[in-house]
């Protein structure tokens, strides 16, 4: 990873919905740093979720290291069509083993991308996990 000294973040997302017919899986904003410390907190259906403090256990240390590296080989990225009604802007930074990278994408969009599609299931994983949620961005 590009910069690991504690406490760098290397990889922050921001996506989701809180409200309408997709506000079931809610808005997440997941960030998790060098040392392995997740944070995140979101919005359900309209509602507050309380944030959450964890340390990344072994394995998902392991499969987020292997999802960074599968972000490598994407170049920094912003969309340039427009949203379809109730699709969700996808906001990622992450420190790559090729240096950091910022991917500003629709979720249509984001899910057609294989190293972005595994991000995402990556972070239904970890929601689903530390917070309880089924999430829904894979």
């Amino acid at each position: 990873m590009h910069d690991t000294s504690p406490g760098a973040c290397i990889l922050r997302f921001e996506g989701g919905s809180a409200h309408g017919p997709n506000g079931i899986f809610g808005a997440w904003t997941v960030t998790v740093d060098a040392t392995g410390a997740l944070s995140m907190a979101g919005r359900v259906l309209g509602r507050d979720e309380a944030p959450r403090s964890a340390a990344l256990s072994p394995g998902e240390r392991q499969a987020l290291a292997s999802v960074l590296d599968g972000l490598a080989s994407l170049p920094p990225r912003r969309s340039t069509r427009m949203g379809i009604p109730g699709e969700s802007l996808l906001h990622i930074t992450a420190a790559t083993p090729r240096g950091p990278t910022t991917l500003d994408l629709w979720h249509g969009e984001a899910r057609a991308l294989q190293p972005v599609a595994a991000l995402l299931r990556w972070i239904d994983a970890v929601i689903k996990t530390h917070a309880g949620h089924a999430a829904a961005f894979a």
